[in-house]
């Protein structure tokens, strides 16, 4: 399978993973990573999602490029002792065959306790049948959901916060926003004791300096992520 960007034709297999950490920065030390697709051509360009997934759509392959990444990640993982995350579409939760993949792969997988799936928050209220019937499908697999990219904390969070999930991301930016509002700081203190309550992580992402980081510390949140901490990379050491 090709994909077309403005400089050629790249093979699917060229989509590979890179990995970024998510830090328990309760003790600064690497809690999980998660798994970002990056085109790399054989002129070692890389390029980022925005810049080639609406191409991979384009030509209906968004099942085949999840696959892959999920294969690529669990095989670089599968002997190590840390958890790991990919990110999967609205199109993987509507597609029975994403699910039978990963029921099939994980069957034989060790340890599916340290595999998180990431989805964005938009697809738990756009299809909520459908995300109900896939948060039943990660459960039966002993795999993790976390919910991502939070556009904005508000009351309506909580009903996410009902459901039988394992984690949410918000950026920074967002919650040094709300230090500055009390309306805001009171929401997002609710939203920490049923996060807590319900034994839902809350994950500060996108720590860029340590501006955003001392904002996400005074909230007492104890995971982030962030090219404060570190890029994507290509290999662990």
């Amino acid at each position: 399978m090709q994909v077309q960007t403005v400089k050629g034709n790249f093979p699917l297999d060229s989509i590979v993973p890179f990995f970024q950490p998510i830090m328990d920065m309760s003790d600064n030390v690497v809690w999980s990573y998660e798994c970002l697709a990056r085109l790399v051509t054989q002129s070692e360009q890389t390029f980022l999602p925005s810049e080639f997934l609406h191409l991979v759509e384009n030509q209906r392959c968004s099942s085949e490029l999840t696959q892959r990444m999920f294969h690529h990640s669990a095989q670089y993982f599968r002997d190590r002792n840390t958890g790991w995350s990919i990110n999967i579409s609205e199109r993987d939760v509507l597609d029975p065959l994403t699910t039978r993949f990963l029921s099939e792969y994980l069957s034989q997988y060790p340890n599916t306790k340290r595999v998180s799936l990431e989805l964005m928050a938009e697809t738990v209220t756009k299809y909520p049948k459908e995300f109900n019937a896939f948060l039943v499908a990660c459960k039966d697999m002993d795999i993790k959901l976390v919910i991502d990219n939070f556009r904005n904390v508000s009351a309506g969070i909580t009903d996410v916060l009902d459901m039988p999930i394992d984690g949410i991301k918000i950026e920074a930016d967002i919650l040094a926003r709300m230090l500055k509002d009390k309306v805001s700081h009171r929401l997002l203190r609710n939203l920490r004791s049923k996060a807590q309550k319900n034994n839902i992580i809350v994950i500060a992402e996108h720590i860029e300096d340590q501006e955003s980081l001392a904002a996400v510390t005074s909230l007492d949140i104890r995971y982030g992520q962030g090219f404060y901490f570190s890029k994507p990379q290509s290999r662990l050491s």
